[in-house]
């Protein structure tokens, strides 16, 4: 669902995450055909993790603005793309956040502004591919961001039928939250982001740091719910409610879809207590053998 929301400069942003129905087919990192390639990153369960990880270095393009549509599932997806290329392969790729958004939902059967699953959103990069920025640009205006790409743009879609994608905490597996955070933080201190949804609550911009998103006070109910990726994390990171007078400690860095005003340049963290609540949650990683086999990633 794409909730509308009001940042503090008064501009109106989409959000768009749908939280997704339990499909027990879904992989984990333990699936056969994912041990190969996990094989390539030496992570191991036991390995001490750093205290900090932070992989912004390697995202090429500027965080874009989502405007009023639901396409932060997209967003998130094509920024873990474009780093995975420039990181790989020194390749500075921006890629058509719109043909994501699209094919997502024709893998939904739904048309017009519905928001999208995380689960789809992969299933249409693996299926689909993604094209240059260019040939499919975005636009939030309707009908515009609604129109079927054409034959040349399928055409000159990267090919990514050798994606592989994992979920960090599947519905139906009663994964413990702690672990769903280990796991996350395994994977990024690897090299490996992941993007998830987060539910919005009323307290959301009350922080002494844009950008840092502060825990819910006891008596919030969610309002939104929003997909970032997560490119790094910081185990000391303090941020304050500034409304309800209460500090957590411990935050994923996230990259959104507001654009470079928001946060410190489209980027902001938010707390672990969010993943230890089940606040956020649909974790999911993108593998590709191409990318792993160039040796800069791993533990």
């Amino acid at each position: 669902m794409n909730t509308h929301v009001i940042l503090p400069d008064n501009r109106e942003v989409g959000t768009g995450w749908l939280p997704p129905l339990p499909d027990l087919r879904d992989y984990t990192e333990c699936h056969p055909n994912l041990q190969e390639t996990i094989k390539r990153l030496e992570i191991e369960d036991d390995t001490p993790l750093p205290d900090k990880m932070d992989l912004r270095q390697w995202c090429s393009t500027p965080v874009p603005e989502q405007g009023k549509l639901g396409a932060c599932t997209a967003h998130a997806a094509a920024a873990i793309i474009e780093y995975f290329q420039n990181r790989a392969f020194g390749k500075h790729f921006t890629a058509s956040r719109l043909f994501i958004y699209k094919n997502a939902r024709n893998l939904q059967s739904v048309t017009g502004d519905q928001g999208a699953y995380i689960r789809d959103t992969m299933g249409a990069l693996a299926l689909c591919g993604v094209p240059p920025e260019k040939y499919w640009p975005y636009t939030d205006k309707d009908p515009d961001f609604n129109n079927e790409p054409t034959s040349f743009v399928y055409a000159v879609a990267d090919n990514y039928e050798a994606l592989q994608y994992f979920c960090h905490d599947p519905a139906g597996n009663n994964t413990v939250p702690a672990d769903v955070l280990r796991s996350v933080k395994k994977y990024l201190a690897a090299g490996v982001p992941s993007m998830f949804g987060f539910y919005g609550f009323a307290s959301f911009t009350d922080t002494d740091v844009p950008g840092n998103i502060p825990g819910p006070g006891p008596d919030e109910k969610a309002s939104w719910s929003h997909a970032v990726a997560t490119f790094g994390y910081d185990d000391t990171l303090k941020i304050k409610n500034t409304r309800y007078d209460r500090e957590t400690t411990g935050a994923l860095l996230i990259r959104n879809s507001w654009g470079s005003t928001w946060g410190d340049a489209g980027y902001g963290w938010l707390p672990y207590e969010y993943v230890l609540n089940k606040l956020a949650t649909d974790f999911w990683s993108l593998l590709n053998m191409e990318w792993i086999a160039t040796d800069h990633f791993g533990m």
